[in-house]
């Protein structure tokens, strides 16, 4: 009977270490968790104001474009210096840098499996499949925005013209020029925008910067709804350890 007792003592002797031992473990797990948990929110942040400045950026280059066409059909086309400041807008491409350290090395890790809330899970992994279409589609962009708008740009406009009227590099220039040769350099910039402007490919590149702008901005706006979800479950998660 001792010999018995004994036994059932040491059994429940073992137990209860593999209990503290799993318990142990599941504590380590949740302590990494919670570890990547904070790192998803501190990306998601600065995925939400990438996005947000993604937007800002596109809808400013949508209105270029529309100023851009609208003076494409003006009658008064010597006043082309006026859109100038425009063209910065319009002609210059800026890739999208999506912050996926975090969730890729879950990714690689097998981490992701740590998330014990299965909603946070499947909101990343739909988040992250919206990124790769979007950045896609940015690809297919980009080659456009390359061949039609910074193309035949750098094939008509002389920019040594440009160079030179501009204020802040004149000074590169060793010899003072005279207004009367400045005025020179103005004028072949100013017939080399006009020749852009109604450059076919140039304004096929604007048309091409409508057509895609909707369907852009909608899947930026998706992009900043599905973060801000998922921010929401991340943070309360949090709270609730």
């Amino acid at each position: 009977m001792y010999a018995i007792g004994e036994i059932i003592l040491v059994v429940i002797g073992i137990l209860i270490a593999l209990q503290i031992n799993n318990w142990n473990e599941e504590r380590k797990e949740r302590t990494i968790e919670l570890s990547y948990l904070n790192r998803l929110v501190i990306d998601l942040e600065e995925n939400k104001t990438l996005w947000q400045k993604t937007l800002q950026r596109k809808k400013k280059q949508l209105d270029a474009a529309h100023i851009f066409l609208n003076f494409r059909f003006s009658k008064n086309q010597d006043t082309i210096i006026k859109i100038l400041p425009h063209f910065q807008n319009l002609g210059t491409w800026k890739d999208i840098n999506i912050n996926q350290v975090t969730f890729n090395e879950m990714v690689s890790s097998g981490s992701l499996n740590l998330i014990s809330n299965d909603s946070i899970k499947i909101k990343l992994l739909n988040l992250d499949k919206l990124y790769k279409a979007i950045l896609n589609n940015q690809d297919v962009l980009k080659a456009e925005h390359n061949d039609r708008l910074h193309g035949p740009t750098m094939k008509i406009i002389n920019t040594s013209n440009a160079f030179v009227i501009d204020p802040n590099q004149r000074n590169v220039i060793k010899r003072k020029l005279p207004q009367e040769e400045m005025g020179i350099y103005f004028n072949q910039f100013q017939r080399d925008l006009i020749t852009l402007i109604n450059d076919k490919e140039f304004i096929n590149g604007i048309v091409g910067i409508t057509y895609n702008a909707q369907s852009q901005f909608r899947s930026f706006e998706e992009a900043l709804v599905r973060i801000n979800d998922v921010i929401v479950l991340l943070k309360k998660e949090l709270n609730n350890d």
